[in-house]
């Protein structure tokens, strides 16, 4: 809650900084173009001056929102914050990344998985997953395998806010081989593991041979 009052505090404080600034050099330019031959007045004394003092003013506004849009986006591309109970941990968006990575491949159908972790809001984390699965395979059943792999293991590398939203984007591009067969071993060890059953009982078999006599 602190946090979002300091956030909304310095929106506030640069939107009217940005607004006086660009209502001032509105104001220079307004005048020096309509009134251009005033005598006595500030205006008529400095001109050229007053107009470039405008002119720089809106350049540097625009500079401004400029320098606004990027650290925004850095923002957006920089380290994840987890919760802590002792604090907030800066978790580097590549560690989670190759964290996700591992662990989605991990799985014997994925092939060439890339994720990309992605904050399009402040409260909302978005991870986009993209790989490739062998031909004979169930598309549904592997994404759904995968989202659960990939959401346990962003649970474990990043705690979110309680108000903190995370989505999953599975994006599938494509067949890529077949399923590998079951190894030998494992055939064998099914095939020896089944109870073998015993012959019915027909009764005896002849010839019987019979006991020699002391």
């Amino acid at each position: 809650m602190e946090e979002d009052l300091k956030s909304l505090a310095r929106t506030l404080v640069s939107a009217t900084n940005a607004l006086a600034a660009l209502g001032a050099g509105s104001y220079f330019l307004v005048n020096w173009i309509q009134y251009p031959s005033l005598e006595g007045s500030l205006l008529s004394n400095s001109k050229g001056s007053l107009a470039l003092v405008g002119c720089a003013v809106l350049l540097l506004n625009a500079l401004r929102l400029l320098y606004f849009r990027a650290g925004r986006r850095r923002d957006l591309e920089g380290p994840l914050l987890s919760k802590a109970a002792d604090g907030t941990v800066h978790v580097s968006r590549e560690a989670v990344e190759s964290g996700l990575r591992s662990a989605g491949e991990a799985l014997d159908e994925i092939t060439r998985l890339r994720v990309k972790v992605l904050t399009p809001a402040r409260k909302r984390t978005l991870v986009r997953a993209h790989y490739l699965a062998p031909e004979d395979v169930s598309i549904l059943d592997l994404s759904s395998r995968l989202r659960t792999v990939l959401m346990e293991r962003f649970g474990k590398l990043v705690q979110l806010e309680s108000e903190g939203k995370l989505e999953l984007e599975m994006i599938f591009e494509g067949f890529y081989g077949k399923s590998k067969p079951a190894p030998v071993e494992v055939e064998q060890q099914a095939v020896e593991s089944e109870p073998v059953e015993s012959p019915p009982f027909t009764g005896p078999r002849y010839p019987i041979d019979e006991e020699e006599s002391p």
